[in-house]
């Protein structure tokens, strides 16, 4: 069992429940028969839920965790799931998913951008993940992504010159591709910001968290980065 102190940070990571707990993975409101048994399955074919931030729904209980999934049909007919877990039934918590890990899943426009981004930071200390459409496509082994869908990115890099040349790359490629790369840069502890928005050097920026979001001065953020 993990303990759950050294669950952090939670959101976008890779949640796996153990098969045969997946009784005790609760709906935030009630849901339908249909979708129980949609969770019910995707958790016994040994497939990962993704964390998320705390709502009102499990504020008041230290014993519980949200977790999403998105149930699919198809590219018209999806849907968010809104989960909580009992922290005693986790199995496994992985980072999520490298990009270069899910290109064959994504649109082929996707694919062109989401390589030509690759090739461009070769060499760069960066990490470059995925959450959103992208991950669940991995995740069900077929892509719930139109040739319209945001490509969602999660940048982990560290040091200003560094971090803006990824922007620049990440821009570069959007633009050519026409493709909305969006997505956040995490930061050292755990928080992320939406790194489109702190590539225009505002002098504030909302910062998320696992608790959350909150207003942070700018320069406090590159002040991590460094």
């Amino acid at each position: 069992m993990y303990e759950i102190a050294n669950l952090t940070p939670w959101r976008h990571r890779q949640i796996w429940i153990r098969p045969e707990d997946a009784s005790e993975v609760f709906f935030e409101r009630d849901e339908s028969s249909e979708k129980l048994n949609y969770l019910v399955s995707w958790i016994q074919q040994n497939k990962p839920l993704v964390g998320r931030a705390s709502g009102q729904a499990n504020l008041a209980s230290k014993d519980l965790r949200p977790l999403g999934l998105l149930q699919f049909g198809s590219s018209e007919s999806k849907q968010r799931l809104y989960l909580l877990v009992k922290n005693t039934v986790i199995d496994k918590v992985e980072q999520p998913l490298l990009l270069s890990s899910v290109l064959q899943y994504l649109p082929l426009q996707h694919r062109l951008c989401a390589t030509h981004l690759l090739d461009l930071i070769q060499g760069v200390e960066v990490e470059i993940r995925v959450y959103g459409s992208a991950f669940w496509s991995y995740a069900q082994k077929s892509t719930c992504m139109t040739e319209e869908s945001d490509l969602d990115l999660l940048i982990q890099a560290h040091g200003r010159n560094n971090i803006e040349n990824i922007f620049a790359a990440l821009v570069k490629c959007s633009n050519l591709y026409a493709i909305r790369l969006d997505g956040e840069l995490e930061l050292p502890d755990g928080k992320t910001v939406a790194w489109l928005e702190l590539s225009t050097m505002p002098d504030k920026i909302l910062v998320k968290s696992d608790h959350g979001p909150s207003l942070q001065n700018c320069s406090e953020i590159w002040a991590q980065l460094e």
